[in-house]
């Protein structure tokens, strides 16, 4: 994975007078009444907790992007979520493209390097930022969390709305490493709702069996490929669909001592639908369904399922949206290991200028976690939390 990175952190230095520079601070001003956040190995779902009001850093953000050469192009995105993280500047994408110039309704692209599956609908800003709350879905902010495509994606569309058509349509297959302990966390913490995303070579708190450990979550531990495989369609009336296949086909039975975890077999299916309307009308229902094993046990078996439906719509300079999530995640046979819940999500977003603007948010989970148990907590939790942001970008 490293050499994947440093392939595509090097193009920064291929002198280009058409780079593009991206850069954002995001702070924030919260009030939150979260149990333990899930960064310090708590089971809280959020992730501020109520050691952590007052003002906080959301997000430090570099990114660069260039053409470097014929139709390969290159992307960097540096990011900083804490200075008490494990790096407090690390990479959440990088990556290298070959996008030539279609000459019909048929393009085709291919990518290296680390960069999201196709799966979210909300994300939709630079960044892989989500414009309409501050927090993710349960869904997303998994995705955010514990995947990444470190690897090759080839994907090839339709541009048929462009040639006159209805509708656009598109497929692509990817085939990616070092994303064996994806599940890990869904396994010990259950879902979050939150907009932090785990960095390449950066750590997340994790609940362990009644201690707190910083988990890896980009590592190639037993030597097999994954892969991920889906196809979209979008009307010109403004529907999108979309789904995905994932399989890391990891081998649960293999250990790595180096970061103390065996591999993770995750595979699920996720389906999302988007509707765009006039007025900045925005409609996205996402769903989302799998599993996960690790050791040799058979019992160490997990399922997990989320959904979310959002709804936006922009007032002049002013969005308002609301989410509604649920989520479960438990080990069949073993209910005192069952964690649920659902959460509401209020967010608002003015346009101050072109370059700055306030968003705010409220937000309230409640859930059941039979692992809280073992940490000598109450199970059932209700937490809220409201964050102001003041983001600025150049």
């Amino acid at each position: 994975m490293r050499t994947l990175a440093l392939l595509t952190v090097g193009a920064l230095f291929a002198p280009c007078a058409s780079a593009e520079i991206e850069a954002s601070l995001d702070l924030r001003l919260v009030q939150s009444s979260g149990r333990d956040s899930f960064l310090d190995g708590g089971l809280g779902k959020l992730r501020f907790d109520r050691d952590d009001e007052g003002v906080q850093l959301g997000r430090a953000r570099l990114a660069w992007r260039d053409s470097i050469g014929g139709n390969w192009h290159a992307s960097v995105d540096l990011s900083a979520w804490s200075l008490d993280d494990h790096h407090a500047i690390d990479i959440t994408e990088g990556w290298l493209e070959w996008r030539p110039v279609p000459t019909s309704a048929w393009r085709s692209n291919l990518k290296i390097g680390a960069f999201y599956p196709p799966i979210s609908l909300e994300h939709r800003a630079g960044g892989w930022t989500n414009p309409y709350t501050i927090s993710s879905s349960a869904l997303n902010t998994w995705v955010g969390e514990e995947l990444r495509t470190i690897g090759v994606a080839y994907g090839l569309d339709h541009l048929g709305i462009a040639a006159g058509g209805r509708w656009d349509f598109g497929a692509h297959a990817a085939v990616f490493g070092w994303n064996d302990p994806a599940g890990i966390i869904l396994a010990l913490r259950g879902f979050s709702l939150n907009d932090r995303q785990t960095p390449l070579f950066g750590r997340i708190g994790s609940y362990a069996f009644g201690g707190r450990e910083q988990r890896v979550l980009f590592s190639e531990i037993d030597n097999r490929a994954g892969y991920h495989a889906g196809a979209y369609a979008r009307s010109d009336l403004g529907l999108e669909l979309r789904a995905l296949r994932y399989d890391n086909r990891a081998d649960p039975a293999v250990y790595k001592a180096s970061i103390s975890d065996y591999a993770w077999r995750t595979r699920f299916d996720s389906l999302g639908a988007r509707y765009d309307g006039a007025n900045g009308l925005a409609i996205i229902a996402q769903w989302l369904d799998g599993t996960t094993d690790a050791t040799p046990d058979p019992t160490n078996h997990w399922k997990f399922e989320t959904s979310f439906v959002l709804v936006a719509r922009e007032f002049g300079r002013h969005r308002l949206a609301a989410r509604y999530d649920d989520f479960k995640v438990w080990m069949p046979g073993q209910p005192a290991a069952d964690d649920y819940g659902h959460a509401w999500t209020v967010g608002w977003t003015l346009q101050l200028r072109r370059n700055l603007e306030v968003a705010a948010e409220w937000l309230q989970v409640d859930s059941d976690s039979g692992n809280r148990a073992a940490l000598g907590e109450p199970t059932e939790a209700r937490e809220r939390s409201v964050q102001l942001a003041l983001r600025y970008s150049l």
